[in-house]
C-alpha cells in the first residue's frame, strides 16, 4: 500500500519557509510524507542550504515548467505536463498551494479533478487589495472560490477576495526561534543607542521617513544615538537623504549580511525599527523579536498587529509623522525599559516560532480534512 502524501506546490524560495515546512512534515505521523514540487531551474539570492527543506519524510521534487521560463532568473512558470505527471506520481491525499500563480493553479485544477482537498497559503485579502491590479484581484477572487481552506500567511489573508467562508488558520511568516537566540551583549555603558533596520534599501521601506524622524530627535537635543542600516541594494538615493537631513555622523550602512554576521549585526543593536510604507507582513520583525530586541514598527506592516504589543515589547508608529516617530525613539533611552521590552519580545517570538506554526498547520490540515481519522 503506498504511503500517504501531502503535496506542497510553490515557486516561493525564502528562508522563513524552510523551518515552517520542515516542522509541518515532522509533525506528521508515520507513514505520512510531504512532497514539495518546485520549478527545477529557479534560483534567487538565497543559497539552497538556506531555503530547501529537509527531513526524513520530506521530498523535494524538481519540476520542468512550460514555455520559455526555464531559467534561473525567471519567476514566471507556465503549466507543464511534467508537473501533472509528478503530481500523479505523488498521488497526494491533500495539497497546499502558495498563492495563485499559474504554477500553483495547475495543481489546484489537478486537485479538484481528483477530488483532493486543497488549501492555499496567501497574504492577499480585502485589506490590501488596493495594492494589486484589477486583474490580480479578479484572478485571486476567481481561483479562491475553488480552494477548500486558507492558511493565512499574513493578517490580510484572513479576509479573502473570494468572500467565501471556509476553514482558515493563521500561519504567519516566522523563523525558528531555536536558531535565533539573543546575542550575548558587552557592557555598552557610554555607547550610543543603536537603532537597527534590516531589509532592502528601497523607497517602500520608508528609510527616508526614519531619517526625518531621526533629524527631529537630534534637533530636540538627544544626539547620542546611531542608525544601523543592514541590507543591500542601491545606496545612492539613501545617501542623498542622509546628506540632506545632515545625519551623516549618525548612520552606519553595513551592506548585505546573512547567517551569523546578520544575527550579530542585528542582535547587538538596542532597538529594531521598521519604518515601512507597506509590507504584507515582514518576517524580519519576528527575527528581531526572537533576538530579544524591543520593536518600533510601522502600522503599515502586517506583522505590527501580530508581534508588537504597545508598551509591552515596543510601539506601533505612523512613520509619516516625524514628531511622534521621534518621540517613540526617545522612549527607548532607558536601558531598564529596553531590557524589559526585549525579554517580552523574545517570549512573543518563541510563541510564534516556525516550528510551532508548522506543527499547528499540520494539525489543522489533519482535523479539517480528516487525514488520519474518518470524518
Amino acid at each position: 500500500m503506498p504511503k500517504p502524501v501531502i503535496s506542497i506546490v510553490t515557486k516561493a524560495r525564502a528562508t522563513y519557509f524552510k523551518p515552517l515546512y520542515e516542522a509541518f512534515a515532522k509533525a506528521q505521523p508515520a507513514p505520512w510524507r510531504t512532497a514539495m514540487l518546485w520549478p527545477e531551474h529557479y534560483r534567487n539570492e538565497h543559497p539552497d542550504e538556506l531555503v530547501v527543506p529537509q527531513g526524513d519524510n520530506f521530498d523535494v521534487i524538481p519540476v520542468r515548467t512550460g514555455g520559455s521560463s526555464n531559467s534561473a532568473t525567471s519567476t514566471r512558470f507556465l503549466p507543464s505536463r511534467d508537473a501533472i505527471a509528478k503530481l500523479a506520481q505523488c498521488a497526494p491525499s491533500a495539497m497546499l498551494i502558495h498563492e495563485f500563480p499559474l504554477f500553483s493553479v495547475q495543481a489546484l485544477v489537478y486537485a479538484k479533478w481528483h477530488r483532493v482537498p486543497v488549501a492555499v497559503s496567501s497574504e492577499v485579502g480585502k485589506s490590501n487589495a488596493h495594492l494589486f491590479s484589477a486583474s490580480t484581484r479578479l484572478w485571486h477572487s476567481f481561483w479562491g472560490k475553488w480552494v477548500d481552506g486558507i492558511a493565512a500567511f499574513s493578517p490580510s489573508g484572513l479576509a479573502p477576495l473570494s468572500g467565501r467562508t471556509i476553514p482558515m488558520t493563521t500561519t504567519f511568516h516566522a523563523i525558528d526561534s531555536r536558531s535565533y537566540l539573543p546575542v550575548e551583549r558587552q557592557d555598552t555603558t557610554g555607547s550610543p543607542l543603536v537603532f537597527a533596520y534590516l531589509g532592502q534599501l528601497i523607497h517602500r521601506k520608508g528609510l527616508d521617513l526614519w531619517l526625518e524622524a531621526a533629524r527631529v530627535l537630534r534637533d530636540s537635543g538627544f544626539t547620542h544615538f546611531k542608525l544601523r542600516i543592514i541590507g543591500g541594494g542601491d545606496e545612492t538615493w539613501l545617501r542623498s537623504h542622509i546628506t540632506r537631513t545632515g545625519m551623516d555622523d549618525h548612520v552606519e550602512i553595513t551592506g548585505f549580511k546573512s547567517g551569523e554576521s546578520l544575527r550579530t549585526a542585528l542582535g547587538t543593536s538596542d532597538v529594531f525599527v521598521l519604518p515601512t510604507r507597506h509590507d504584507n507582513y515582514a518576517a524580519v520583525v519576528h527575527e528581531a523579536a526572537c533576538l530579544g530586541l524591543p520593536l518600533l514598527v510601522s502600522q503599515f506592516a502586517g506583522a505590527a498587529s501580530v508581534l508588537v504589543k504597545n508598551d509591552l515589547n515596543g510601539y506601533i508608529i505612523d512613520p509619516s509623522d516625524p514628531q511622534s516617530f521621534a518621540a517613540r525613539m526617545h522612549d527607548f533611552s532607558s536601558p531598564e525599559k529596553r531590557n524589559a521590552m526585549g525579554r517580552a519580545s523574545r517570549q512573543i517570538g518563541e510563541s510564534m516560532s516556525a516550528h510551532v506554526q508548522g506543527a499547528n498547520l499540520w494539525n489543522w490540515f489533519d482535523q479539517t480534512f480528516h487525514l488520519t481519522s474518518p470524518a
